[in-house]
């Protein structure tokens, strides 16, 4: 009777969950808290797979963004002909063996700040797309095949500009040989930059607007478009870091103006 009792007593211990006798285990228990165990590993394992799978993306994310705003816009060239008695081609060799009415630069360029006295001294004598360390470049030819001796208008602008890169930004523009060095004023209202800056930009968004005041019937004009940031220049600091900018020109003829 005692050991029977006993036997139930202990039944009845473990159905309401009350303390066993001293020296035995409660195998019931044990095994609730067992799987207990083994869900909330598999719980948190799940949290922590889900945790990485985040940051992976957003990592990812990250690494576009950088690659997207750490580099320049491309550099375009495009013609205008409202007459064909004034009537231009573009190509980026003088032999004109591929004539269009709009040239690219397809190549987008990473860039770092640079001296100007660092960039290359032969800028001007490698055709088309020749973009080196930290600086854009590119030449190309501008040939009149209309009826009469032409002029040419040419207007060198800019856009899509993040972080005040244009601030820090030089533009050097030979025109058959002779190259001009273009800044923004400076940011101080001190007037003219002093590194690297014949001339100030033209306007907000425009390097320069000029004249070729004559070019002869099937006779070209040679163009070389150099872009980097200027190390020496105050305003580059590391708030234009991952900037971007995209420059265009456009290229007209008209009639030469005596």
């Amino acid at each position: 009777m005692k050991i029977r009792n006993r036997t139930l007593r202990y039944v009845a211990d473990e159905t309401n969950n009350d303390s066993v006798p001293e020296g035995k285990k409660r195998k019931g228990s044990v095994l609730r808290r067992g799987a207990l165990e083994v869900m909330n590993y598999r719980i948190i394992r799940k949290f922590i797979l889900i945790g990485v799978s985040i940051g992976v993306v957003v990592m990812m994310i990250s690494y576009a963004f950088v690659l997207l705003y750490n580099r320049t816009g491309r550099f375009s060239v495009a013609i205008d002909n409202p007459d064909t008695t004034y009537a231009i081609t573009l190509c980026e060799h003088p032999d004109f063996r591929t004539k269009s009415s709009r040239l690219t630069n397809d190549q987008q360029v990473t860039i770092s700040n640079l001296s100007g006295g660092a960039l290359p001294q032969n800028l001007d004598q490698i055709d088309g797309e020749h973009n080196g360390d930290h600086y854009l470049a590119y030449t190309f030819y501008c040939k009149n095949i209309g009826s009469a001796r032409t002029a040419l208008h040419y207007e060198l602008t800019f856009n899509n500009v993040t972080n005040h890169v244009d601030e820090c930004i030089r533009v050097r523009l030979y025109v058959n040989g002779t190259p001009t060095d273009y800044a923004k004023t400076r940011s101080d209202g001190a007037g003219k930059e002093t590194h690297y800056c014949d001339e100030t930009f033209a306007g907000k968004y425009t390097v320069c607007n000029k004249m070729v005041d004559s070019v002869a019937l099937n006779e070209y004009v040679r163009f070389t478009v150099v872009i980097w940031v200027e190390g020496d220049d105050p305003d580059c600091n590391d708030s234009v870091v991952h900037g971007k900018i995209k420059f265009d020109m456009q290229i007209e003829a008209r009639p030469i103006v005596d």
